[in-house]
Parts: C-alpha cells; structure tokens; sequence
C-alpha cells in the first residue's frame, strides 16, 4: 500500500492528543533510558502488528499536550514517540515536538510506519524537532529480531539533522 495515498491525520486538534500509555526509563525504544510516549490510532494496520490494541484513537486517554508535556518530563531522560501511528495525530505530535525542542534539549526519536519522505512532504516542520526517525510499515515478510530498535530490514533509523544537512538519508547503521 502507498503511505502517500492515506490521509495524512484524522484528528488535527493541536492542543491535545490520544495517549495510550507513558513508560518512563524505557530502555528499548531508542539508545539509553528514555521516556517513550505511546500514541492511540493507527490507519496503517500493519499485518502482524504488535501493538493492535492501539489502532483505535479511542482507545486512548485524550490529554492536553500540557499534561503529556509534564508526563514525559519528570526527569532528564530523552523522548521517544510511538504508537499506533503518531502522525495520525500529527498536528498535535509537531505541537508536542515543538514544545520540548524549546523548552528543554532533549532528543526526540520518532516512530512512524510512513517514509521520511511522506514525512517530508506532509509535515517538514516536524523533521526540525525530531533527531532520529524510524520510518517504514513493519512488513512480517522482512522481520527480522537483529535489528536495533525496529522490527523488519525495509524500516530505517534516519539521522534526522544529518539527513537534513547532507540531502541524502544518513542511517544511524551506515
């Protein structure tokens, strides 16, 4: 399925979002400890998907993005941004970017089963927020349990400012 033929996001409310759960010190959703946001709703639907509890955005607890805001720093660790799909809710996930970008240094990984070039022409904003995108729809068929911080070899770690600044996708693995 083409990701550019789905609508971008169903819910554009920017001042609040569908949080399924907040796990602080989370030690496999990027390097290090981080604090990983778990977003409700998802209209890719990836065969075999691990988190299908989460493709409903009512399945979620709705929060301001103040409240989500707070949740995920209570502590110095970094932040990752998971779901479902995050950019189902993307206006209030570059909201959210946005404000931890200017109100802390925190790194921001992203998980989305759109490429970094949906990413690009749907929201570019939001590649200035992000430092590491792991893009791609988990494909059962390439899984793969070697992999770090993803679960099938079509999906990638991308190096967001690096990316950026050389025109040209930069892995974390290259």
């Amino acid at each position: 399925m083409d990701n550019d033929n789905l609508k971008p996001s169903i819910h554009t409310d920017a001042i609040s979002l569908s949080v399924m759960s907040i796990v602080h010190s989370t030690s496999v959703d990027g390097i290090g400890l981080r604090n990983a946001l778990y977003t409700a709703g998802c209209n890719l639907r990836c065969e075999h998907c691990h988190n299908r509890e989460s493709w409903d955005i009512e399945a979620g607890t709705w929060q301001t993005l103040e409240e989500v805001y707070d949740q995920l720093n209570v502590d110095f660790f970094p932040i990752s941004i998971l779901g479902g799909e995050p950019l189902m809710q993307g206006d209030a996930i570059m909201a959210l970017c946005r404000m931890i970008k200017e109100r802390t240094a925190k790194n921001i990984w992203l998980w989305t089963g759109h490429t970094f070039e949906y990413v690009q022409n749907h929201y570019p904003e939001l590649l200035s927020y992000i430092d590491v995108l792991v893009d791609g729809r988990y494909e059962e068929a390439r899984r793969d349990e070697t992999l770090l911080w993803r679960g099938s070899s079509n999906q990638r770690v991308i190096d967001v400012p690096k990316t950026i600044q050389s025109s040209t996708i930069v892995c974390l693995d290259d």
